[in-house]
């Protein structure tokens, strides 16, 4: 059975050799794979680009898309390009104007802030929202529950919350929606990449992300999955992208009087939500850190970082972080909460150890496939 030499990964990320960095949740350094791709692009735009536009790019741009695919377990015509997880929820829930109408959404206080504030815009406009708050940063399924009623047209999550890495349990919240008629996002910036995701077995049927945290990939791209049957249905394109023909002189020497004198084809399938092309630097990165992933294996990953994260919980609390995590969780981002902010900033920035502070005192761990236990020691020697 494969396993892959985690040693030999960390070989791949030249951060580990700059800093025991656990701050992926904020932004995933590039592999050196990812990095040799980018340059071969940069070369290509440097000194061959030119007709024909596309020739060694256009297969790594749809093979991206196949992968990403395989990751979640969906089907590449339920996959379109995107350029932001937060862009692709607000143009989602645009294009739901009519299913939502007269109905209601419920979300979490665990959902991701800019989430927050969009649905937050939009009840300023007369959107019903109900808003469920964490018991002690955990969200409880009873109280989803009461909240997910008949009127209910969506339920918005985080799949891994950026807060505290919560693993939603998403299959059951999931299940509650659909036996009320209600639909299911999942914002999965902080999940793909890290855990593994099913979106038939989970019942999720909208997603997005971005690529520059889990993917290993850039800012500016990133994924977004419709369910086949939701698209240009329950979900409307509402930004619109493709070609005309004109049908008349100059355009053509012999009009057709049959025809008006615009014609176009509907854009089909999920490319009715891409505008233009999709950042082509994204999508050569994503092709080669989709790989990587897929040859890895999301469960070897998982179970890495989970001996990782094991050890966080088991020695912070004792120097004095209690985790706001719960003990077992399955995803990829821990947080602590750090008696005095400043100071561990400044311990930790001094020993070359990069963390997050978040939520005023709030400290976020995020190791990934590169990090090791040296990398604990170096923390928990600047923290004691």
């Amino acid at each position: 059975m494969y396993t892959p030499d985690f040693a030999a990964v960390r070989l791949d990320f030249p951060r580990a050799r700059t800093a025991a960095y656990f701050d992926n949740a904020s932004s995933h350094p590039l592999s050196v794979h990812s990095a040799a791709a980018l340059h071969r692009y940069v070369e290509w735009l440097t000194h061959e680009v030119g007709e024909p536009w596309w020739p060694q790019w256009a297969a790594s741009r749809d093979e991206a898309k196949h992968l990403f695919a395989q990751l979640i377990n969906a089907e590449p015509r339920e996959i379109a390009f995107a350029r932001s997880t937060v862009e692709s929820e607000s143009n989602l829930l645009n294009g739901m104007g009519e299913f939502l109408a007269g109905g209601n959404v419920v979300t979490n206080d665990l959902h991701y802030g800019a989430a927050l504030y969009n649905y937050q815009m939009r009840k300023q406009d007369g959107l019903e929202l109900r808003v469920v708050k964490n018991r002690n940063w955990q969200i409880e399924l009873g109280d989803m529950a009461k909240a997910i009623d008949q009127h209910t047209r969506l339920v918005s999550l985080s799949l891994v919350s950026n807060v505290n890495g919560l693993l939603a349990q998403v299959k059951e919240i999931a299940a509650l929606a659909h036996a009320r008629g209600a639909l299911l996002y999942a914002d999965i910036i902080q999940a793909a990449g890290a855990v593994p995701i099913d979106v038939k077995a989970m019942g999720i049927d909208m997603a997005a992300c971005s690529t520059f945290k889990w993917l290993m990939g850039v800012k500016g791209f990133g994924f977004l999955y419709v369910r086949a049957d939701l698209q240009n249905t329950v979900v409307k394109p509402t930004q619109h992208s493709g070609g005309v023909r004109q049908n008349y002189a100059p355009w053509t020497p012999a009009p057709d009087p049959a025809l008006s004198d615009f014609s176009h084809t509907p854009v089909p399938g999920p490319h009715c939500y891409e505008v233009s092309y999709p950042s082509y630097e994204g999508a050569v990165c994503a092709h080669e850190s989709l790989r990587y992933i897929l040859r890895l294996g999301v469960l070897h990953i998982r179970a890495h970082v989970r001996g990782l994260a094991e050890r966080l919980q088991e020695e912070l609390p004792a120097l004095g972080y209690p985790s706001i995590t719960p003990r077992g969780n399955e995803s990829s981002i821990l947080a602590f909460v750090s008696p005095n902010p400043e100071a561990t900033l400044a311990r930790t920035r001094a020993a070359g150890v990069h963390v997050a502070m978040r939520y005023g005192n709030k400290m976020r761990l995020s190791p990934s496939v590169y990090n090791n236990h040296d990398d604990i020691d170096r923390l928990l020697a600047a923290l004691n």
